[in-house]
C-alpha cells in the first residue's frame, strides 16, 4: 500500500500551523481585481496571507473593488501533485463544494485523463465535501487523524463521503453589498435590506450550496440567532472545538457571539480569519460558525 497525502483547497481556510501540524497540503485558486487606478491584478488565494494581510484584503472590498474568484488551476494541480505522484504517493484531495467551486471536477478528470496514465501505480481520489471554509477545513483535520489512526486512504475517503453533511455552516453577513455585487441578491433587495438592517443567516446545503434560511434585523439579533442555531443543530459540542472564521468584523460582535457560543458547551471555541476565496463574495464582517452537528437535508431553492 502506497503512502498517502491529504490536499484541500484554497476555501479550506486551514491556518499555516493547522495544515503544518496536521501534514496537510492545499491547492490554491486565483483572485483577481481592478484597483482605483484602473489597474489589473491577479494573484493566489494563500492561505498564508503572503501577498497582503486580511485585513488589506478586506479592505480593498470595502473600498469599493469587486474581487473575483476562480478555481485551481490544472498547472496547479501539476505543480502540487506531481511531485507526490514521483515519489509513489497516492493522493487524497478532499476538494472545496462541487456547488461553489469546479476544482473537484477538474482534479477528477485529471486523476483519470492524465495522471493515471503518466503515474498508473499511483492513485488519486477526490472527495466533494460539500461545504467550505472551516467545515471543509475541519474534514480535513478529521482527515488527519484518521491517517494517524492508521486507516487508508479508501477508509477515509469512504468515512467522509458517509458523513460530510454532519459538518454545519451557520454564517451571517453585516450587509448584502458583496453579495450584490457577486449576483448572489439582487441590487434592489440588497439595497432595501440594507435600508432596513436585513442579516441573512446562511448555510451550506445537501447540495453544498450557501443558502440563506432565514433573516434576522440588525446585526445583534443575527448573531444571536445563529449562536441559538448551532445549539439546535450541534451534537456533543463538549467533545469538539467550534470554529468562528470572521472576516475583520467588530470586536463586540466577535465578543457576543463567540459569549453566546461557549454557553452552548464546547471544548473550545477558536476564531481566525475568513480566508480570500468565500470573503470575496461574502464582504468584509461576514462571520461563519463552523462545527459538527444533526445532517444537513436542507435544500436552497
Amino acid at each position: 500500500m502506497n503512502k498517502f497525502v491529504i490536499f484541500t483547497d484554497s476555501t479550506s481556510d486551514l491556518t499555516t500551523k493547522q495544515r503544518k501540524d496536521a501534514g496537510i497540503e492545499y491547492v490554491r485558486m486565483l483572485v483577481n481585481w481592478t484597483d482605483k487606478e484602473k489597474k489589473f491584478h491577479e494573484t493566489y488565494a494563500c492561505l498564508d496571507w503572503s501577498e497582503m494581510t486580511p485585513t488589506q484584503y478586506y479592505n480593498l472590498m470595502r473600498d469599493g473593488a469587486v474581487i473575483m474568484t476562480s478555481q485551481v488551476t490544472e498547472q496547479e494541480f501539476d505543480l502540487k501533485f506531481v511531485p507526490h505522484l514521483e515519489k509513489g504517493e497516492d493522493i487524497l484531495y478532499l476538494a472545496c463544494s462541487s456547488g461553489l467551486s469546479a476544482s473537484g471536477a477538474l482534479a477528477a478528470r485529471l486523476a483519470k485523463e492524465k495522471y493515471s496514465k503518466e503515474f498508473p501505480k499511483c492513485k488519486i481520489r477526490v472527495v466533494d465535501t460539500l461545504i467550505s471554509v472551516m467545515g471543509e477545513g475541519l474534514i480535513a483535520l478529521d482527515a488527519a487523524k484518521m491517517k494517524e489512526e492508521g486507516k487508508s486512504l479508501d477508509e477515509i475517503a469512504d468515512e467522509i463521503e458517509k458523513t460530510r453533511l454532519t459538518y454545519n455552516q451557520t454564517a451571517t453577513v453585516e450587509d448584502l453589498t458583496t453579495l450584490a455585487k457577486h449576483g448572489r441578491v439582487k441590487a434592489a433587495k440588497a439595497f432595501f435590506g440594507n435600508l432596513f438592517g436585513v442579516k441573512p443567516i446562511l448555510i451550506s446545503d445537501a447540495k453544498g450550496n450557501n443558502f440563506a434560511v432565514e433573516k434576522a434585523k440588525g446585526r445583534r439579533n443575527a448573531l444571536i440567532r445563529v449562536a441559538e442555531i448551532v445549539k439546535e443543530r450541534v451534537i456533543a459540542p463538549e467533545k469538539q472545538i467550534c470554529y468562528v472564521c470572521e472576516a475583520d468584523a467588530k470586536p463586540e460582535d466577535l465578543e457576543l457571539l463567540v459569549g453566546q457560543l461557549k454557553a452552548v458547551g464546547f471544548k473550545e471555541v477558536v476564531t481566525q480569519k475568513l480566508g480570500p476565496i468565500i470573503s470575496a463574495s461574502c464582504g468584509p464582517a461576514t462571520i461563519g460558525v463552523y462545527y459538527k452537528g444533526k445532517e444537513e437535508t436542507r435544500i436552497g431553492e
